[in-house]
């Protein structure tokens, strides 16, 4: 791949360059994934069957006897098999999982499992090793039958026996084609733009700032494998351009209690950001107290920032309506956090997304942190 080249010619290996020109492979490698999965198709077992018997339907006889008859099952043959091999062809040009970019392996990895999809690929290539086998069997069968009949039976067996690979695929090819239909949704982010990626407890104000500080309308998408929705904004400020990803709110609780939604926040926090907002919810209505905020916080900076080589800016929203407590508390805190990390730790700033208090300071600050838009 193209982006295999940029590491070899700084003369390292992709995984031991600088963190900073391993996010820019891994945005060249999303973006290449996603516009080879746009250009396929997964057709469901039902379809391709279906494509078959309307083929089928369309082809006549050329000549009378039985040499003409083997011909013809022959030929009745050969269309179900080339049909049958080059859709299945096609579903192999989905792309393996060491050829993805980190978000997309991370999200099948986790929502559907490395093995499930590689054996999804392997039954498909097995699919069609058998449909060959059958077809060289039957097409010698039929070209040395000894009457009408037996020449029928052996293209009703060979037909058969092919169909049936493609009926028993059906999972698999289902399971595929979810896989790229879910995929291609995440083009918003494969475009080679900076990515904030903006993190935080449930009800922060994540999608609020996010709305505001995008020049259009955010475009809402699927979040991959669930039906939860994230809005993904593109930001213009002072000659920049950049995005920003609402994340699923993340509870600050065990890893092992974090649900599909809360999952699929730390693999986009892990993959995607060239900076890293948190957004504390300093309101009576908090769903978590400020010092669980301040444990996500830190556990963001420690198993995310720090090995990814990314800043993480803080910023205390809804300052307008703040607990006074939970607000001395919160500054306590991010004093306490400065010190521990202060090379990755930059505010924090006092907004209030609803409002648009202090979001023209904070998207200075962001701007400085981001690579620019060329």
């Amino acid at each position: 791949m193209i982006v295999d080249k940029i590491a070899v010619e700084h003369g390292q290996e992709i995984d031991k360059v600088a963190p900073w020109l391993q996010r820019h492979i891994q945005a060249m490698r999303m973006r290449e994934v996603v516009e080879k999965l746009k250009k396929i198709y997964v057709p469901s077992a039902e379809e391709i069957v279906k494509y078959v018997g309307e083929r089928y339907k369309r082809l006549r006889p050329r000549r009378r006897g039985l040499a003409g008859r083997r011909e013809f099952e022959i030929k009745r043959l050969e269309l179900v098999y080339n049909i049958v091999r080059d859709k299945l062809q096609k579903v192999l040009e989905m792309p393996r999982l060491e050829a993805m970019d980190e978000f997309h392996r991370r999200l099948i990895e986790e929502f559907i499992g490395a093995e499930v999809y590689e054996e999804a690929l392997k039954r498909v290539r097995l699919a069609i090793k058998l449909a060959r086998r059958f077809w060289d069997e039957y097409r010698v069968l039929i070209a040395t039958s000894q009457s009408v009949e037996e020449a029928k039976k052996y293209r009703k067996e060979g037909c058969g026996r092919i169909l049936s690979l493609v009926r028993r695929l059906d999972k698999h090819l289902k399971l595929l084609r979810r896989v790229r239909e879910e995929l291609v949704q995440t083009h918003v982010v494969s475009e080679g733009l900076p990515v904030v990626v903006v993190a935080g407890i449930p009800s922060a104000g994540k999608s609020t700032l996010i709305s505001r500080l995008s020049t259009a309308k955010p475009e809402v998408a699927p979040y991959p494998f669930t039906t939860k929705n994230i809005i993904v904004g593109k930001v213009v400020f002072k000659n920049q351009i950049f995005y920003m990803v609402d994340t699923p709110g993340i509870l600050e609780r065990p890893m092992h209690q974090h649900n599909q939604i809360e999952r699929k926040a730390l693999v986009a926090l892990t993959s995607l950001p060239d900076a890293i907002l948190f957004l504390y919810d300093v309101s009576a209505e908090r769903v978590q107290d400020v010092v669980y905020q301040t444990r996500l916080l830190e556990d963001i900076i420690r198993n995310i920032a720090l090995k990814n080589g990314v800043k993480v800016v803080i910023a205390i929203n809804k300052i307008d309506v703040a607990d006074r407590e939970a607000l001395q508390k919160t500054y306590q805190y991010i004093e306490e956090i400065k010190k521990k990390y202060d090379s990755v730790v930059v505010g924090p700033y006092n907004i209030s997304a609803l409002k648009g208090i202090g979001v023209e300071q904070l998207l200075n600050e962001l701007i400085k942190l981001l690579p620019s838009k060329g």
